[in-house]
């Protein structure tokens, strides 16, 4: 099935007001009032949708705290897809001069406004804005869907005549059917390090390993290359470092079903990816081991514990009126063709 270039309008189920692009190849679906989200990439060749839906679904569309005070707060409103973290990313952390900067920062909650949509060609847009209001910065971005690649182009912009240090970063998480045993993971980064924290299941905190490989607790090696089946109950949390000289990507492939996405992002502002699998692995709340889902999370600082947790030099330092502006895509292929 295919269809013609082309943006719509439509509510979600939750009462969200969502407008869909179209291309021949593929759909994507985006939440404006909530952090303008992309909730939903579906491949029209396989009809799969590559991105994660929270077990939850998507929440019933609500006002609220745009600076989440924690995890749980901020996984209230998630309803998995893809998130820009701004200007915050992991715990919630006092805010420079004071107030606080919210778990995952507030670009992921608050509204954004579009500013435009249409057709190009092939390709469908949209342009869409917002103005933080814990912190002076202005996000800017266009989507296009063109074939069957996104393609975000975002612009942070300090509008404060002050310098600030900031966390930037992308949240695209997939889930089931694309992710399944033995699915293949394969990037560019030549190093894994485990979180210093929180490496999740079997993982010893803080160490460095040749990418696939990670160093487990008792010493032996994991190849995190293979996505473990859905039985086997793991949780990682970690970065993609050392993202090589062949620009930043990572793909997941999974060949049976004939689907494969591949992430190239900017590496000059992304300098690292986080690594985070929630494989029915964590048992109470949030996931009550319901979520099978993997996210590679392009990033400018690492760890991801908040601005708090990070040392200054690690930050995105935006001198007054400074602008910043990267590109990050996500294409869809057939493993069993070429890449073009």
């Amino acid at each position: 099935m295919t269809a013609a270039p082309g943006v719509a309008t439509t509510t979600l189920n939750g009462g969200w007001p969502a407008l869909e692009l179209h291309s021949h190849e593929a759909s994507l679906t985006v939440l404006p009032e909530k952090g303008c989200d992309l909730v939903s990439l579906v491949d029209r060749r396989t009809e799969v949708d590559v991105l994660f839906r929270a077990p939850w679904g998507i929440p019933p569309r609500a006002t609220g705290a745009w600076n989440a005070v924690d995890e749980p707060q901020w996984l209230e409103r998630y309803p998995g897809g893809w998130q820009v973290l701004c200007p915050n990313g992991g715990a919630a952390s006092p805010a420079p001069g004071g107030g606080t900067w919210g778990f995952h920062g507030e670009a992921s909650r608050i509204p954004w406004r579009v500013t435009g949509s249409g057709t190009d060609g092939g390709a469908a847009w949209l342009t869409a804005q917002t103005r933080l209001t814990a912190a002076p910065l202005r996000l800017r971005r266009t989507i296009r869907l063109a074939g069957a690649g996104v393609s975000i182009t975002e612009t942070c912009e300090n509008t404060g005549p002050d310098p600030i240090g900031v966390m930037w970063s992308h949240h695209p998480a997939f889930g089931a059917p694309l992710l399944d045993a033995g699915a293949r993971i394969t990037t560019g980064a030549r190093t894994f390090l485990a979180d210093g924290t929180s490496p999740g299941t079997h993982l010893a905190a803080g160490e460095r390993g040749a990418w696939p490989l990670a160093v487990a607790a008792d010493g032996s090696l994991r190849d995190l290359s293979v996505v473990p089946g859905r039985h086997e109950r793991v949780a990682t949390f970690g970065y993609l470092t050392d993202l090589g000289t062949d620009g930043a990507w990572a793909e997941i492939t999974n060949v049976g079903l004939g689907l494969g996405v591949r992430l190239s992002w900017d590496a000059t502002l992304w300098p690292h990816a986080w690594f985070w699998q929630e494989l029915h692995g964590s048992p109470g709340h949030p996931w009550w081991r319901e979520a099978y889902v993997c996210a590679i999370e392009p990033a400018s600082t690492i760890p991801g514990h908040g601005v708090a947790g990070a040392r200054e030099e690690d930050l995105l330092h935006l001198a007054g009126g400074e602008s910043r502006t990267a590109t990050i895509e996500a294409s869809l292929f057939d493993p069993s063709r070429p890449q073009q």
